[in-house]
């Protein structure tokens, strides 16, 4: 590798710290071009006649709407099927399919209104202002850096810096991508005498990609990659006795085990009995890209086009509430408090690298968590300061008033500004989260050097960085709670007890499951109250990442599922009474 004394000289350091991010660039530059494709299509059909009318039509639009949600959801659950097989069926799937039929009906009556015809010329307005303005500069800048990344890579970066070593070679593996996962079949052999090569069984995997293979018999078998004659070394078979359990066979990274590292288009089996003992075989195999880390390019490419997508459907099926949400998110984003908060919280988080954290080389998992914790105390600080100044303020200084004589009710008024300010929130989780994912990716390089371990290699920083995003989500979550809190009580308050109520709901927050837990004391005044804030407060704990941090494990995709419920029933709670506290609340 060529040593150049420049800021930017190439070095494989800088290469394991920015593949991690050209992964996720990737992902989200992917879903961007399927963003603009989509966009391009909504245009078409705006002008085609009949599609464009069916708005105009409730009953026709009720029926195209349920009838465009059953494909979409069919279209989903064949792809599921197609990847999981019957195991779709299963009860693990029973949330996952929850959300689908839920997106699937939403997205299908959602597209209707945005190939509207009044929806001509407005469409490319929404894309290009307010939240998706902000989004569009992310999303264009990761992109940028994608293509930059391949550029580099194929004239060795000049000299100078290669963001990414071998991009193709992830590309590959992403192409590889569709055709991984975990394959079964069943099939029974008779038994053989000894010059019977063994029963060939079709696999057609490559050797690189195999994870493991596992045989469950009720006989002795003998299982080889190729035809088990007298020219075959007995190393290459392997024996397996009868068990009721499965027998597991990992692959070995030196290709010194019983399948090699090459194309394998059969495993032959053979059953060592007599001809009246037939053996029921059970095979499984796990097929996986040779670059794992890939896997996590089409989850986010999905998530950009969600994004897009709802934001779309919230300005088109709510034009009132959608014309406030515009209004507030543009008044906070323009405030200089918005953009010192992003500074400072974007400081942190490089400087937080550089801290001793006195872990005994666990200074990342510290890192993690005062970067997630810093985020979100940021976030709220945020939230409480835009729902005082645009509620609050817009109440005592009569602009509540000038809205409503329009015709806007106050239910739209207020969901409107829980949404813009849930955007500018939005946001700033983006920004901040991309930031913290980047140097994240970095800290195990850091702390490699000073520990002196010798080269991190880009795989562990991108797992450490990519177990960040979970946490994230987990955070913003939280923050959307705090939101519609704030919301509810800038109905009625200003900013200081606004300040004041939602610190004691964040850390009594965080208490609860401690005060639960004492409430089966013998005192009964404490039983009561931790009975009381059990069910008052929210449970902020749920939104803690601070276990799988320290175990290094992933969050469970059931764990968020259940938080977005909880938020969803919580929020809409403290909505409920925002809009009670406001629906008598004297304006005049």
């Amino acid at each position: 590798m060529t040593s150049v004394p420049f800021l930017l000289a190439q070095s494989i350091k800088v290469t394991n710290w920015l593949t991690p991010v050209w992964i996720i660039s990737l992902g989200v530059a992917i879903g961007f071009a399927l963003v603009l494709l989509m966009m391009l299509k909504i245009v078409v059909c705006q002008r085609i006649t009949g599609i464009n009318s069916v708005t105009e039509k409730p009953g026709l639009r009720i029926g195209l709407g349920l009838l465009s949600g059953l494909v979409y959801l069919g279209l989903l659950l064949g792809f599921f099927y197609w990847r999981v097989g019957a195991r779709i069926f299963d009860s693990a799937f029973a949330m996952p399919m929850g959300f689908a039929v839920l997106f699937c009906m939403l997205i299908g009556f959602g597209v209707w209104n945005l190939v509207a015809r009044r929806m001509i010329g407005e469409t490319w307005g929404l894309f290009q202002e307010g939240f998706l303005g902000w989004v569009n500069k992310v999303c264009i800048a990761m992109t940028v850096f994608a293509i930059l990344g391949l550029v580099l890579a194929q004239f060795n970066g000049f000299g100078l810096i290669k963001f990414v070593d071998a991009p193709m070679e992830l590309v590959d593996s992403l192409k590889r991508l569709p055709f991984t996962g975990v394959f079964e079949q069943e099939f029974q052999l008779p038994g053989v005498n000894e010059n019977d090569s063994g029963t060939p069984v079709e696999v057609n995997f490559d050797g690189q990609e195999l994870q493991f293979v596992t045989v469950q018999s009720n006989r002795r078998l003998e299982m080889a990659a190729a035809p088990m004659d007298k020219d075959l070394p007995a190393a290459y078979i392997m024996d397996l006795p009868a068990r009721d359990e499965p027998i597991m066979i990992r692959q070995r990274l030196d290709g010194r085990g019983p399948i090699p590292l090459e194309a394998v288009e059969s495993l032959y089996f053979r059953n060592t009995g007599n001809s009246e003992s037939v053996a029921n075989v059970k095979l499984t195999w796990a097929i996986a890209p040779i670059y794992q880390e890939v896997s996590a390019i089409p989850g986010i490419a999905i998530l950009v086009v969600v994004t897009y997508l709802l934001y779309l459907i919230l300005a088109t099926m709510c034009p009132k509430v959608y014309a406030i949400a515009h209004s507030t998110f543009k008044t906070e984003v323009n405030q200089p408090l918005f953009l010192l908060v992003m500074i400072l919280g974007g400081l942190f988080i490089v400087g937080s690298i550089y801290v001793p954290y006195n872990t005994f080389g666990e200074d990342i998992k510290m890192y993690k968590d005062s970067g997630l914790t810093l985020i979100r105390v940021l976030a709220i600080f945020l939230a409480i300061w835009a729902a005082s100044k645009s509620v609050a303020e817009e109440i005592e200084g009569r602009t509540a008033l000038t809205v409503l004589s329009k015709p806007v009710g106050r239910r739209q008024f207020i969901l409107g500004k829980f949404t813009g300010i849930a955007m500018a929130i939005a946001v700033m989780f983006i920004v901040l989260g991309l930031w913290f994912f980047v140097w994240t990716s970095y800290k195990p390089i850091y702390d490699y050097q000073e520990a002196s371990k010798g080269l991190c290699e880009w795989p562990q920083c991108f797992q450490e960085a990519y177990y960040v995003i979970p946490g994230v989500f987990l955070c913003f979550l939280e923050v959307l709670i705090f939101v519609a809190i704030c919301v509810a009580i800038s109905t009625r308050f200003g900013i200081l007890a606004n300040f004041l109520i939602c610190f004691s709901v964040y850390v009594l927050g965080h208490l609860t499951p401690l005060l639960v837990q004492s409430s089966f004391a013998a005192f009964e005044p404490v039983v009561v109250f931790g009975q009381l804030i059990a069910i008052v407060f929210p449970v902020l704990n749920h939104f803690d990442v601070q276990a799988a941090i320290n175990t290094n494990s992933p969050v469970p995709m059931s764990y968020i599922g259940w938080s977005i419920i909880y938020t969803a029933l919580y929020g809409s709670m403290a909505m409920l009474l925002a809009l009670v506290l406001f629906e008598d609340r004297d304006l005049a």
